[in-house]
């Protein structure tokens, strides 16, 4: 997969491009459903499947203070978009001055004059451009003045519910992280590397590795049946979120006790799939409390993850 940062570095040479564009937060099922429709496309006019998208985030420059907590980072999106077989991904700096493009200064510099795209398939509530004034209408009546076509992706549902970046959100949110897979389409997680911690895990008989991540949507505080990436291996687990009140913490921390490990894993990169939440935190009177319920905790996790 060829990647391509900023409206400049656009070569010439991308035969017959078939493109879709958005933010792709989370890449969940309704996006994945629109990676699938570019690609079959480009296959049919043997030309190529081409992402647009956008970082950082357009409403971390417009407007901060509304900007959501990202479900995944510009690396994971990439990682994502080459395991479905994209062709190229356009990374467009967002700023304010590309901001106030308008939509017909989007239509023909970039997607006629730089791409000469072929093909577009977008979702049912697609607006761009200056103030959002960009929307289907528009492309398809510029698509019959370029030449290019323009496929509508209708909403993606499940449950009865249409899918969204919001939605998985929310889900985290109340630690319905099993909800989020539905969406998603795979387990949410959030990754980092160990860093030393209080060591009370280990005085506790359950080590943990604290984990340093910069991921933005944390779920709710609370023990979560988990499955960690370490290395070439998968190792199951469960995972603490939260501020550790019954030590008078206050700081959120994310800690995670492997099953059957023994190794070292400071400074090394983990990621965490988190399967099933199992309670939310509580605060014990004092540590014997605490070790029963966290034996509860991991034998709750085994049979979940068996």
């Amino acid at each position: 997969m060829k990647i391509i940062r900023g409206v400049s570095a656009i070569p010439q040479d991308i035969i017959r491009p078939v493109v879709t564009i958005g933010n792709f937060d989370g890449v969940h099922i309704g996006h994945q459903e629109l990676l699938n429709r570019v690609i079959k496309r480009s296959n049919e006019i043997n030309g190529t499947s081409v992402v647009i998208t956008f970082d950082p985030h357009p409403l971390k420059v417009l407007r901060p203070e509304k900007a959501p907590r990202l479900l995944t980072s510009l690396q994971e999106r990439l990682t994502i978009f080459q395991s479905f077989g994209i062709k190229v991904v356009i990374c467009i700096d967002f700023t304010k001055k590309f901001a106030e493009q308008t939509p017909e200064e989007f239509i023909k510099e970039i997607l006629v004059e730089k791409l000469s795209t072929k093909g577009i398939v977008i979702g049912y509530n697609y607006t761009f451009g200056k103030d959002k004034k960009g929307n289907i209408e528009l492309l398809k009546e510029k698509g019959k003045e370029f030449g290019y076509d323009v496929e509508v992706l209708e909403p993606v549902e499940t449950n009865n519910q249409k899918i969204s970046s919001s939605g998985i959100r929310e889900h985290l949110s109340k630690g319905a992280v099993d909800k989020a897979k539905e969406i998603l389409g795979r387990y949410y997680s959030i990754e980092g590397i160990v860093t030393p911690g209080h060591h009370r895990g280990m005085g506790l008989g359950y080590p943990t590795a604290n984990i340093y991540t910069i991921d933005e949507a944390i779920p709710k505080e609370g023990i979560y049946a988990v499955k960690v990436e370490h290395g070439n291996e998968t190792i199951d687990g469960v995972c603490y979120i939260g501020t550790q009140p019954t030590f008078a913490g206050d700081k959120v921390c994310v800690e995670v006790h492997l099953f059957n490990f023994n190794g070292t894993l400071y400074h090394e990169h983990l990621k965490i799939l988190f399967v099933k939440m199992i309670r939310e935190e509580m605060k014990f009177d004092d540590r014997e409390a605490l070790i029963v319920q966290i034996r509860n905790d991991v034998g709750k996790a085994k049979e979940i993850l068996s």
